[in-house]
């Protein structure tokens, strides 16, 4: 973080945004975050929808930060329960900003995309990110167009490709590691749908905002950002329920989900160092630490 001297964060209250402001806070680093859900505006937080594009030209103007992270866009499920309203709101949002942006060239501009923009492709094939795309699930074909909107309209913009994205936090929407744990811990147990053969590729929050500091030393462009490992839910189920101390259930009769291809995360580590946590290291951690807040 120490590269960045003023920072604006949309979607504060999400979970990586979450994060961040904690951050952020830590390193007493000047920050203004934004979020929908706030009920008022306070010193560095403000309410304020992303489609007001009058309220967002104005504060992102007047501010002028030298980074903008933009986390305040919709999750996966809202994508798939509805696919036209979720992007319209991601649309005005993100057009706000790159309005905002329009002469401000020196501001980098970071945006949170997903592994789903390889839905669709082999599972057997691992992906990098100069692979064509071609994605089948709504939240994979919105964040591939997101993407080139904001890489053309700002060139200064870092796009990261998250794989599934676990730790301590607060985790507004589902993820597997803490759907997992959190049935362990209430119930004693974990359901593994199907032979728990679907490949997941986590990375651990502290990894996401250790490459978040490390920005500045990136050039602008797209990377993965994802863990070393690519474990069936069976293997981090397993690994859940022993150091819960849970019993593992398989339903056989449940579909499971997809497999997205393994991201190589060459690209990111060439630059800016390999820092990705263990999955079983990052797991104890987050593990101990859900328990003490449960």
């Amino acid at each position: 973080m120490k590269k960045m001297a003023k920072v604006l964060v949309t979607g504060g209250l999400g979970y990586v945004g979450g994060a961040l402001l904690e951050r952020l806070e830590r390193y007493g680093k000047d920050y203004l975050s934004i979020d929908k859900r706030y009920p008022r505006s306070e010193a560095k937080t403000v309410a304020v929808n992303l489609c007001d594009r009058d309220a967002i030209v104005t504060l992102i103007r007047v501010y002028k930060p030298d980074t903008l992270v933009h986390c305040g866009t919709n999750s996966a499920l809202a994508y798939r329960d509805n696919l036209l309203q979720a992007f319209r709101e991601d649309a005005e949002g993100t057009a706000n900003i790159l309005e905002a942006l329009t002469g401000y060239r020196d501001c980098r501009l970071i945006y949170f995309s997903s592994s789903y923009c390889y839905s669709g492709l082999p599972r057997n094939e691992a992906v990098s990110e100069t692979t064509p795309l071609r994605p089948v699930h709504n939240f994979g074909l919105s964040k591939a167009f997101f993407e080139q909107l904001m890489l053309r309209n700002h060139p200064n913009t870092t796009v990261f490709r998250l794989s599934s994205v676990f730790g301590p936090g607060n985790a507004l929407h589902p993820n597997a590691v803490y759907d997992m744990a959190k049935e362990c811990l209430d119930t004693g147990k974990v359901a593994v749908w199907g032979a728990g053969s679907r490949k997941m590729q986590y990375v651990y929050i502290d990894d996401v905002l250790g490459y978040i500091a490390a920005t500045p030393d990136l050039a602008p462009g797209l990377y993965n950002l994802g863990g070393d490992e690519y474990l069936s839910v069976a293997e981090s189920a397993k690994m859940i329920s022993e150091l819960l101390s849970a019993d593992m259930i398989f339903l056989n009769k449940k579909h499971e989900g997809e497999t997205l291809p393994f991201m190589f995360t060459d690209k990111i580590k060439q630059t800016a160092g390999d820092h990705f946590t263990p999955f079983a290291t990052a797991l104890e951690r987050y593990l101990k630490w859900l328990t003490l807040v449960s």
